[in-house]
């Protein structure tokens, strides 16, 4: 029992291995990776019994704004669809769809108002009646698609350093004995071996023309990915460490500061402005801040806050 257990978690028997080109695979690893990051980016207090900052978060991110109403199980806040824009640009109701929650209708404003809107960032998901998105949603796409791209040269690039020469087939039988040796080249199976006297009478192979810059090249592909970590991190105001990079003038730290403090700075500020609407029409008392690891105000060069050095940077 416990072994059949260990075989399905571990998938010993069928290895969990996609192919190194598979960028769909990469992607979607990535994109779980980064959301579980940014889902930690704001601190809740004082959030109505059953409701969680994540469920927040994830409408925020995910759909640019949150909705939140009170059912007979409490204030909940589910994925909904806003619409009725007012002369102001302002949308006015909201649906939804969820088989756990009898269906309604949400009213932001007049008479039959049971609901409040919450806005990601200060676009508010809409520029004169046109909507846009106002989430996180598109930024998690292209930075996972790029590092889905970059670790799939990488694997690719790794697997290929196994072999000195590139087969070629010459008839589909051929094609088909080398491409199942290839598989298990890819899985490590080095000890896979072409017996059939056929293919081994057609088989040729290619040099693929590996040098000594093999070492350069993988380090060079790495380097692009965390690269791109970095990118992602200063557009969230975490500032990264560089310690090969030039020394630089006063100013320039300082506008880099004013950079990194400005993202994070307007995002909380757009989630407190929801905040007191939701205070005030559900009577509740609910406080959000930038969780410190991403609050660069903690960090102070040379000095220790809150416990931690300065230097401890992502």
């Amino acid at each position: 029992m416990m072994q059949e257990f260990l075989d399905n978690l571990f998938e010993t028997r069928k290895p969990p291995l996609y192919s190194v080109s598979s960028v769909p695979a990469g992607f979607r690893y990535w994109f779980l990776k980064l959301l579980n990051c940014m889902l930690s980016m704001f601190e809740y207090e004082n959030l109505p019994e059953g409701m969680t900052s994540r469920d927040l978060e994830l409408c925020f991110l995910l759909q640019g704004y949150a909705t939140p109403f009170e059912t007979e199980k409490g204030i909940v806040c589910v994925p909904t669809s806003i619409y009725g824009y007012n002369a102001n640009g302002k949308p006015t109701k909201a649906v939804y769809g969820n088989p756990l929650i009898p269906s309604k209708r949400l009213y932001f404003e007049g008479e039959r108002k049971n609901s409040v809107l919450m806005y990601n960032i200060q676009l508010h998901n809409n520029i004169f009646f046109t909507e846009v998105d106002g989430s996180f949603r598109p930024m998690l796409c292209r930075y996972a698609r790029r590092l889905a791209d970059i670790e799939s040269t990488e694997s690719a690039y790794t697997v290929k350093l196994r072999m000195g020469s590139a087969p070629v087939a010459g008839d589909d039988a051929v094609n088909a004995s080398i491409k199942n040796w290839i598989r298990k080249v890819m899985r490590g199976d080095l000890e896979g071996t072409i017996a059939d006297d056929a293919v081994l009478n057609s088989f040729r192979s290619v040099d693929v023309g590996l040098g000594s810059g093999n070492k350069e090249t993988l380090m060079s592909i790495q380097a692009a990915r965390d690269k791109i970590l970095e990118q992602f991190f200063r557009e969230l105001g975490v500032k990264t460490s560089n310690a090969k990079k030039a020394q630089i003038t006063e100013e320039e730290s300082s506008a880099d500061e004013q950079l990194l403090l400005m993202s994070p700075s307007i995002i909380e500020q757009e989630r407190q402005l929801g905040l007191e609407d939701f205070n005030d029409f559900f009577k509740t008392n609910a406080k959000v801040r930038l969780n410190p690891i991403f609050n660069r105000e903690n960090f102070i060069e040379g000095s220790v806050k809150n416990g931690r050095k300065s230097s401890e940077e992502i």
